[in-house]
């Protein structure tokens, strides 16, 4: 679907998961709009390209988008002008989201500013993220996870978890009520331990996020 150098593009430096854009382009629903999808992206990562090599500094602290954020969004605005499918619209805008963090402010923007509510490209990092406040944490520490009791049962965890239980207990009860897929009954807190040394993020303020391998997850139960 996607060119080899944009699939690796993709992989190698914004950590997505390709397959996770692909199977959604590939439900039918989609299906008439999968060519302009993968146009879009290739535009997108080519704009991006264009900014790393261009030298220019990017200015955090400014509001005005930089020239790759306007080039992405401009064609999403162009491409979008007269769709009416609201689904449709949903996949096409995660996708500029995503590329608009990346071209904001790399694989950190990216990572920590992706979407949970609705659909968004999977991300999975694979190396330590900077900045972060890994040091901060103790040798060996324990984890929550408010998710799906789905993750227990088939041993497949997500890589984001709280130092914190109260906000594991919002995500597992609260933050997602709104949603269609939410079923309260099937929602639970996980708790595990874990050491620093094979953390990949960590963020102690908000959320009290920290990133796993989960490979390297050793025993996870139920919080009682």
């Amino acid at each position: 679907m996607f060119i080899d150098a944009d699939r690796d593009f993709m992989s190698k430096k914004m950590k997505i998961v390709v397959e996770s854009i692909e199977s959604k382009l590939n439900e039918p629903f989609f299906f008439e709009f999968k060519n302009i999808a993968t146009a879009a992206v290739s535009k997108y990562i080519e704009a991006i390209k264009k900014l790393e090599v261009s030298g220019t500094r990017q200015d955090l602290t400014c509001f005005k988008d930089n020239q790759a954020e306007e080039s992405i969004n401009a064609h999403f605005f162009e491409i979008t002008d007269k769709i009416v499918n609201s689904e449709v619209l949903q996949v096409l805008d995660a996708l500029r989201y995503s590329f608009v963090c990346y071209a904001y402010n790399g694989l950190h923007q990216l990572y920590t500013r992706q979407e949970n509510e609705c659909w968004h490209p999977k991300i999975i990092l694979t190396e330590v993220l900077e900045p972060n406040d890994i040091d901060s944490l103790p040798q060996v520490f324990t984890l929550y996870r408010g998710c799906d009791i789905s993750e227990l049962e088939e041993l497949s965890f997500g890589q984001a978890w709280t130092t914190s239980l109260d906000i594991a207990k919002k995500f597992a009860y609260t933050n997602y009520l709104g949603q269609d897929w939410f079923d309260e009954s099937s929602r639970i807190v996980l708790e595990t331990r874990y050491p620093r040394e094979h953390v990949l993020f960590s963020n102690q303020s908000i959320e009290y996020e920290v990133v796993v391998d989960v490979d390297k997850l050793d025993v996870v139960r139920t919080h009682t």
